[in-house]
């Protein structure tokens, strides 16, 4: 039974010896992941992780601030009104601040002019288009002062003939659309007035309204004159234009990395720069702690007195010390060594209650009477 009982408590001990070297492994395994450095690490790690999710939105934000100022209006429609009477129809239109400087520009007239024998009789006609600045009063008078102009075009234009064959087969096959109302016997031209055209840097030249004019030798009939603005972009803006995924994509992770790089640069110089305060603010307290005198304070023993205790600053003083000091201590040292020979030999020593008292209460008392002779006048 003994045997027994000695296999079974050598098993419980292997088992526990066992279990605490795991627990002891596991310790040393998980106590690194606890730390302090290493809950740092996980604090940064977070910190680092939320900025890189707002820097996202930040550059999805400033991507759409730089696309809008980046890229202008691409198209500009206006519809002209022409004025009838005297000399050729004319018509002027505001264009607002819809156009961009140092951006080219392609402007088309476009009329819709009916198929009336007149119109087929007049043949080429001329389109007079000018662009005018702002704060500009001439096209407002009718005037096609060109002096006052940013750009000035003329070009011609004609209807599009067709035979009487072709004509009446075009009249028959459209009829039905004809008699509801669907189309009407019309054409539509359109003129390019100007190609790629430029204007300075600065709000004075960009055109700020339009003059249209029609020149022909007889009377225009006309439904309805449009200008139209398109911008020719080349370059950056044209990729940003027509690669508009691609350019969101790749914009955004460049504006995200300039973003945390900056972000990564201000966070280790403020870590450095603290780090420098902490290790100035060590070193100077170091520094004082050995210019001056430091006495420590530590609560009483119970088998120390307190005189002492207030007495006994050996430990805390530095090592140089006065000679007055070392002679002090050169006393209490012989003066104990006395006494303890006297309480060895078990003699009793000279005066009222004075042989109850210890060696150490002897020498701090001779050590008063030095430091009251010492200090008296």
């Amino acid at each position: 039974m003994e045997a027994e009982y000695a296999i079974d408590d050598g098993r419980e001990e292997g088992g526990t010896i066992f279990l605490s070297k795991v627990m002891n492994k596991l310790v040393a395994y998980v106590q690194p992941l606890v730390s302090k450095q290493a809950q740092k690490a996980y604090l940064g790690t977070v910190l680092l992780f939320i900025s890189a999710i707002c820097m996202i939105f930040v550059s999805i934000f400033a991507y759409g601030i730089f696309y809008y100022k980046f890229i202008p209006q691409v198209g500009l429609e206006r519809v002209v009104h022409l004025q009838f009477g005297n000399g050729n129809p004319w018509g002027t239109a505001s264009l607002g601040p819809g156009l961009a400087s140092l951006q080219p520009y392609d402007v088309t007239v476009k009329l819709e002019l009916p198929r009336t024998p007149s119109n087929l009789a007049t043949g080429n006609f001329m389109l007079d288009l000018t662009l005018f600045p702002p704060s500009s009063s001439s096209f407002i008078t009718g005037a096609n002062a060109s002096m006052y102009a940013i750009s000035r075009s003329r070009r011609p234009a004609i209807l599009t003939y067709a035979s009487p064959l072709v004509d009446m087969a075009s009249k028959l096959s459209f009829m039905p659309l004809y008699v509801f109302g669907w189309h009407r016997e019309a054409e539509i031209l359109e003129v390019p007035m100007m190609e790629k055209i430029e204007f300075a840097r600065g709000w004075r030249n960009v055109p700020d309204s339009l003059r249209l004019e029609i020149h022909s030798q007889e009377q225009m009939q006309v439904y309805k004159a449009k200008v139209e603005i398109r911008a020719r972009f080349t370059g950056l803006r044209w990729m940003i234009y027509y690669w508009k995924i691609t350019s969101f994509v790749v914009f955004t992770f460049l504006f995200w990395g300039i973003s945390m790089t900056s972000a990564s640069i201000v966070w280790i110089t403020l870590t450095a720069i603290s780090v420098g305060d902490k290790d100035t603010h060590k070193v100077k307290v170091k520094k004082e702690y050995r210019d001056d005198f430091w006495i420590k304070d530590e609560p009483l023993d119970e088998s120390t007195s307190p005189w002492e205790t207030s007495l006994d600053t050996s430990n805390d003083q530095p090592e140089q010390g006065t000679k007055r000091e070392k002679e002090y201590q050169a006393d209490d040292e012989s003066d104990g060594i006395s006494l303890s020979e006297d309480h060895s030999g078990g003699q009793d020593a000279s005066g009222a209650g004075t042989g109850r008292e210890s060696p150490e209460a002897q020498g701090i008392q001779r050590r008063r009477g030095h430091l009251s002779t010492d200090d008296s006048p």
